[in-house]
């Protein structure tokens, strides 16, 4: 496979981003700083001490949740609701940031990822002095459970993404995006699409101690055919683009992105997550190559060693 190589990417200046965590209700507030070439996107809780505060956003921290995507370090520290983070970080081509937060989940903003994108672009994304890795799939691979999810990875060119959603409510039903990350701008075709719930979901959500941020201002709400949101939509295909973006965001947990193509019927974060320990357990479907050459994966999945140094340029 012809690879053409690229320079990895960071911030030109840090960006500050606040508001309400879906899940926790919480207000935090999050400061995504540029990192050196090689650092990878990484968590910071600065709300704790006496312990190890920081979490690298790798599959190797990847906890499965069907509501959200979350990564834990050894120590028990967490971060979640950081998909839509991840999308627009994917969907942007950035390599290495860190983010320090104050809390244990990131803001939800609108429910999409447009305000993170337009944050990004306004302080402006820089080349860095080395290649990016890239992971090329060689053989497929698939998942599934018992509730009809199927993810199944094939060797592409590119990274492309062929996502179904089927839900029983007529406002949304069977739904269908295709995405080829590198022809099809992210910020024209994905980052607007915010995330969605039946309303006949929301109370036993609560009741489980999730969603309690959760509004009209920061996701669309379908009840019996109807959408509740008093502006509607973003278009008819809102909720299949928005599952495609929380795809992107969740492919981007293994460091890099990839050549392959993923097939997905009804995804969601917990098969995504367990895709990709899938994929991890077959060394032999994939190689990694950065320019043009092969290379080792890090010990810890695809961290590099420079994600426990400073992250000042």
């Amino acid at each position: 496979m012809n690879i053409h190589p690229q320079k990895q990417r960071t911030l030109k200046h840090a960006v500050e981003i606040t508001g309400i965590a879906l899940h926790s209700g919480r207000f935090i507030h999050a400061v995504i700083n540029p990192a050196p070439a090689n650092y990878g996107i990484v968590f910071e809780r600065i709300d704790v001490s006496g312990c190890d505060r920081i979490v690298p956003a790798t599959i190797d921290n990847a906890v499965q949740n069907e509501l959200c995507t979350r990564i834990e370090n050894k120590d028990g520290v967490k971060v979640q609701t950081i998909e839509h983070f991840m999308a627009a970080f994917h969907g942007l081509n950035i390599d290495n940031l860190h983010i320090e937060i104050d809390g244990s989940e990131m803001p939800i903003l609108d429910g999409s990822s447009q305000q993170i994108t337009d944050r990004l672009n306004a302080v402006g994304i820089i080349e860095q002095d080395d290649f990016k890795q890239v992971l090329v799939l060689t053989e497929e691979i698939e998942y599934q459970d018992d509730s009809g999810v199927i993810m199944r990875l094939t060797p592409s060119d590119m990274l492309e993404m062929d996502i179904t959603i089927d839900f029983d409510d007529a406002a949304i039903g069977t739904q269908r995006c295709t995405y080829i990350h590198e022809q099809d701008g992210f910020d024209d075709n994905l980052a607007n699409a915010r995330t969605f719930c039946l309303l006949r979901d929301v109370e036993q959500i609560r009741r489980s101690g999730m969603g309690q941020g959760g509004s009209l201002d920061n996701a669309v709400v379908v009840d019996d055919g109807k959408i509740l949101n008093p502006t509607g939509l973003r278009g008819d295909d809102e909720f299949v683009r928005h599952k495609t973006l929380d795809c992107l965001g969740d492919l981007y947990l293994l460091g890099m992105t990839m050549k392959a193509k993923l097939v997905a019927s009804r995804p969601g974060h917990a098969a995504s997550t367990a895709l990709l320990k899938l994929l991890k357990s077959r060394p032999e479907a994939f190689e990694v190559v950065k320019g043009n050459s092969p290379v080792a994966l890090t010990p810890s999945w695809s961290m590099p060693d420079a994600a426990v140094a400073s992250p000042s340029q």
